[in-house]
């Protein structure tokens, strides 16, 4: 088998896959089925992923032409870029199915079928989207993945308000996503041709030609990349669709299907956009403000929510400004501070993939959370430390990355791109006072995860009648160890990530305009900008220190710990009433925030009355043949009353009119 094939094999076994969890006869048969076709695919990715790191780029064609004359092939080329996708795409969806293992055991035969099948096609159209080199594929692996996931979002469509989230997620993603399909369709007319590397150069020629033509279809593309990114104002969706979805699938959502947008966004402004200083200058910037808007909404909505999923959905947003902010800053940087462009982008993309893991590792505590109590509110719940003492390391641990605290992984990035928003003010003052935002910001992430943890593990615990209860699942419990394991990984190793964060911003044209072939992830994070660099094994050898500092002087002190009751001024309150719970946290920092917190803009989807009759295809279509089959059956009824002689007259009856046709037809053939 040759390198060449493996696009194609990957996507066959999924597709297979799905297929057989779709006809499987048992519920356990269907997910361990999945599990392996995620094991073989995520294998087969990265043995892809490797590949292309130490031989190049892999391409292949899967069809010359396309029906009707499209000028247009399936071909598929994997770059740097597109391997530390298929990294991602290959580790975290099966980390994914394996805790779907323990959360959906029990489940019917149809739901489990159902969840199955299409999580694999979502596997398939998010791979093929990264491995698209025409835009006829992307564009059918964009549909494949934003149905599946439309499909996943509404499993439970039992509940009205799952399904208007999944109605409200598709019908965004889709209009905004129209303007990829208006923009391609637009460069393929210039170019003749529907490759990405024809489209390319076809914007190049307008922006020389007819700049403010160009700078639309640049715009066309952005809104709808921005759309499945969640990117401020079109992130309106996401924290309806994750509370709806399982939590499987919302970690996969948050972790990968996002980030579908940002690659898009990195292929649009970077590997697209032409060397034209102010185009590249208007774009970061515009990019870095929007990327600092999601920051401050995302996460002070996250610091109001008292749903448990909401919390961490709306955290999402806020994480993804923080990668937007840092791709604004690349290009705005990009010609004008070489070296500052490529720290930005090393960690636009290594928090992206510190993201991945720690925020599909957060969804799926609360997934486990929600598995022993049975709700996701957080006012309900407390004291799940005892019960779920794994879950809730796990939940520590995460909560501790996200916020960037060394030495996990969501330091490493946040670090680097403080630095380049601290250096790169020196040559545009605005990105200073993005990045004294962002660090801000860190301390509100912190504070909304320490309110989701303390709530439901800390404190006395309340009983939770309508969960599962009993011991955590081993299958869940090895999910989140392997994605806990990622996030102290990435962090104690960066550099290795950085390199292969420059390894794919060296793929792209302007390569010289970043300064990506100047440094190595070493460079990056150690003096390339000055000072001693970020060096994560003394940061824990420090941490360790203070650790045993600490042991020392309480083993050393003279009296004992006293465990006693709360002192609440001489009167005895029940738990209920004494306990601290999480709507009382932040109170006096809400209400001055309270204008973040309310929704700004939440749309409505009302056709007018024409349409919706031409729509409404119950009314003119299903409704009257549906009417008929009843009219049909009431006649049938009444026809069959039970007497012999009847069914013998009918018989009779059919019989002489089957006599009857078959002369006829044997007159009209002589």
């Amino acid at each position: 088998m040759t390198v060449p094939m493996l696009p194609g094999l990957i996507i066959a076994v999924l597709v297979i896959g799905a297929l057989l969890c779709a006809l499987l006869p048992r519920p356990r048969t269907v997910a361990q089925a999945a599990l392996v076709a995620g094991l073989v695919a995520g294998a087969l990715a990265l043995w892809l992923a490797v590949a292309v790191w130490t031989r190049g780029p892999v391409s292949a064609t899967w069809l010359q032409t396309l029906p009707l004359g499209l000028p247009a092939s399936l071909a598929v080329e994997v770059d740097a870029l597109g391997a530390l996708f298929l990294v991602l795409l290959a580790v975290v969806p099966v980390a994914a199915l394996l805790y779907a293992q323990g959360y959906l055991d029990g489940n019917p035969l149809g739901d489990t079928r159902r969840f199955y099948a299409l999580f694999l096609l979502l596997m398939a159209g998010m791979m093929t989207v990264v491995m698209a080199a025409d835009w006829i594929l992307f564009l059918l692996a964009w549909e494949i993945m934003g149905l599946s996931a439309y499909l996943l979002v509404m499993w439970d469509w039992r509940s009205s308000a799952n399904t208007r989230a999944a109605w409200v997620y598709l019908l965004t993603t889709h209009v905004a996503g129209s303007g990829i399909l208006v923009g391609a369709c637009a460069l393929s007319l210039v170019s003749g041709d529907f490759s990405v590397a024809g489209t390319t150069a076809a914007l190049h020629g307008l922006f020389a030609a007819t700049p403010a033509y160009a700078h639309l279809l640049v715009g066309l593309f952005a809104v709808g990349f921005a759309a499945k990114a969640a990117l401020f104002p079109l992130a309106y969706w996401l924290p309806g669709a994750h509370a709806a979805a399982p939590a499987p699938v919302s970690a996969v959502l948050s972790g990968l299907m996002v980030k579908m947008g940002i690659y898009g966004m990195i292929r649009l402004f970077v590997f697209m956009l032409p060397d034209d200083p102010g185009a590249r200058l208007a774009w970061g910037l515009l990019l870095a403000t929007l990327g600092t808007v999601n920051m401050v909404v995302g996460n002070l909505r996250a610091l109001g929510e008292q749903h448990a999923k909401r919390l961490v959905a709306q955290s999402s947003i806020g994480q993804i400004g923080y990668i937007v902010l840092g791709l604004g800053m690349a290009v705005a940087l990009a010609g004008r501070a070489p070296l500052l462009s490529a720290v930005a982008f090393a960690g636009a993309l290594y928090h992206l993939i510190n993201h991945a893991t720690f925020k599909s590792l957060l969804f799926l505590t609360v997934g486990a959370v929600e598995h022993y109590s049975g709700t996701y509110d957080l006012r309900q719940m407390g004291g799940l430390l005892k019960a779920l003492p794994f879950t809730a390391g796990l939940t520590l641990l995460g909560a501790l990355a996200i916020a960037g605290t060394p030495p996990l992984n969501g330091f490493a990035s946040k670090w680097l791109l403080y630095r380049a928003a601290v250096f790169g003010g020196v040559e545009l003052p605005l990105l200073a006072i993005y990045g004294v935002i962002a660090i801000f910001i860190s301390t509100v992430s912190l504070a909304a995860y320490l309110k989701y943890f303390g709530t439901v593990f800390l404190g006395p615990e309340r009983e939770c009648p309508a969960g599962h209860g009993g011991s955590e699942s081993p299958a869940m419990s090895a999910s989140l160890g392997i994605l806990g394991t990622a996030c102290v990984l990435l962090g104690l190793f960066p550099a290795p990530v950085v390199q292969a964060a420059l390894a794919a911003l060296q793929a792209a044209p302007g390569v010289d305009l970043y300064g990506a072939a100047a440094v190595t992830g070493a460079d990056v994070m150690g003096t390339a900008l000055g000072g001693a660099g970020y060096q994560p094994l003394m940061v824990v050898l420090a941490l360790a220190l203070c650790a045993l500092l600490v042991w020392l002087i309480r083993r050393l002190a003279t009296e004992p710990v006293r465990l006693t009751e709360p002192w609440f001024g001489g009167e005895r309150l029940p738990v209920s009433e004494a306990r601290y719970g999480s709507e009382h946290l932040y109170k006096t920092f809400l209400a001055r925030w309270a204008a973040v917190l309310r929704p700004w803009w939440q749309p409505t989807f009302h056709a007018p009355p024409a349409l919706a009759r031409v729509i409404d295809l119950d009314r003119w279509l299903l409704g009257p043949i549906y009417a008929g089959f009843q009219a049909l059956a009431g006649l049938a009824g009444r026809w069959h009353g039970g007497r012999v002689k009847g069914y013998v007259g009918w018989q009779v009856l059919a019989t002489v009119v089957l006599i009857a046709v078959l002369i006829g037809m044997e007159g009209g053939l002589h």
